[in-house]
């Protein structure tokens, strides 16, 4: 089994975090204070938007325990936009808080959030697995759910200093409950890395014992990831080739 190395990880993250953040942008400049900010209230709005649709979907139990969780979101994109290890915004807060990386930082989380909370409730997302998922965390997951198995790969970026992690696999899959493990798979790696795959309440929760071989400090795969996205024959393609060979690379 062939691994990435940390800088190929690394630059691979950055990449696309990179490409995130310039999705919805033509020029190759980066943009100005003036068009991060309104950046930022666009995609501020769209999750406004998502959270009403939400409210009326969901029961009230689970409303309220979202809510809760959707203020610790908030706290951790604020976090975030605000730490130049991840952002690129200044280190005095005050300035940080009038900087084009705090509000470029901030409007691609919270697009990431607004994805997350329209897969909570999507109503054709089907029942396979298949498809792009993310915990709105800095996690993101692909999947190809094929002949009882989990083909998938997953890459985080993580912390206020954009630590990174990545690991690509194969997890077998029973109903609602799927494994991994790379026992034997390296023959130099001496302690055995697993993961968990829950299915519960719309949500993927996933779980990890001794994954540290795979990231950085904090850059855990562990979350709990919603279907946001569909994948292409040539995208499952790219899967099915990275999780058959172990590498957390498309």
């Amino acid at each position: 089994m062939k691994f990435l190395t940390a800088p190929s990880v690394l630059l691979h993250a950055l990449l696309c975090l990179l490409l995130l953040f310039t999705a919805a942008r033509a020029e190759d400049k980066p943009p100005s204070l003036k068009e991060a900010q309104a950046e930022f209230e666009k995609e501020d709005r769209a999750l406004n938007a998502a959270w009403e649709s939400v409210k009326k979907e969901l029961g009230e139990s689970a409303l309220l325990s979202l809510k809760s969780e959707q203020k610790s979101w908030v706290e951790y994109r604020d976090y975030a936009a605000l730490s130049p290890g991840f952002s690129g915004a200044p280190a005095d807060e005050a300035k940080a808080k009038q900087s084009a990386e705090y509000f470029s930082t901030a409007a691609a989380l919270t697009a990431t959030r607004t994805a997350w909370l329209k897969g909570l409730i999507a109503k054709d997302a089907g029942d396979s697995l298949t498809g792009k998922w993310n915990d709105s965390y800095g996690g993101s997951l692909e999947i190809v759910e094929k002949d009882g198995h989990l083909h998938f790969t997953i890459e985080v970026v993580r912390g206020p200093t954009a630590h990174v992690g990545g690991i690509a696999g194969i997890a077998a899959w029973n109903t609602s409950i799927g494994w991994f493990s790379d026992k034997g798979l390296d023959k130099t790696k001496s302690e055995e890395t697993n993961l968990s795959f829950v299915m519960r309440n719309g949500k993927l929760q996933l779980t990890g014992a001794k994954t540290s071989h795979y990231h950085g400090a904090r850059a855990y795969f562990d979350g709990d990831y919603v279907k946001v996205g569909s994948l292409n024959a040539k995208a499952q393609a790219a899967v099915l080739k990275s999780a058959k060979e172990g590498i957390a690379e498309q």
